[in-house]
């Protein structure tokens, strides 16, 4: 009996950045950029790493939908540095 032959490529290890959980400032400052757009207030908050001027248009559930230069992101609340609204 003949071994059988691999074939198959190595296994990589995919490492993705995993954002730590909100705190209770992130849940808080989520909460009041709610309230903001639901009173149809504009809201501008700066990201990591991408800068600032960015329009929250959306508040997720651990997540921000965020518009800037024709540009769509998702980012997550810990992203946005607490008191940048």
């Amino acid at each position: 009996m003949t071994p059988p032959t691999l074939t198959a490529a190595p296994a990589r290890i995919h490492r993705r950045r995993i954002p730590p959980p909100p705190s209770r400032v992130h849940a808080a400052q989520a909460d009041e950029i709610r309230r903001q757009l639901a009173a149809n207030e504009v809201v501008t908050v700066e990201v990591v790493g991408r800068g600032k001027g960015w329009f929250v248009t959306l508040v997720g559930d651990g997540t921000y939908e965020v518009w800037r230069d024709r540009s769509s992101q998702t980012v997550a609340w810990t992203d946005v540095p607490a008191g940048s609204i």
